[in-house]
């Protein structure tokens, strides 16, 4: 069954404080980003009222980073 693709506030969401990732991957999803736009939604969580990531954390950064308000996301089960 496909799950429904969102669109959520970017800030809005919370990243994983313990992901480390090189500025060099973030910027090359950036130029992939800005030349395809968002191919594969993130994963996010929903509880306590707030959104935490379970997969893609280094989207949401090159999403970031590139100044967009809204980024795709499915709800995790």
């Amino acid at each position: 069954m496909a799950r429904e693709i969102l669109q959520i506030k970017i800030k809005s969401i919370h990243p994983n404080v313990r992901i480390v990732c090189s500025q060099e991957v973030i910027e090359e999803l950036c130029r992939s980003i800005r030349s395809v736009g968002q191919l594969e939604p993130i994963e996010v969580w929903y509880g306590g009222g707030i959104f935490r990531i379970v997969d893609g954390e280094k989207r949401w950064r090159a999403c970031k980073k590139l100044k967009m308000t809204h980024i795709k996301a499915v709800l995790s089960e």
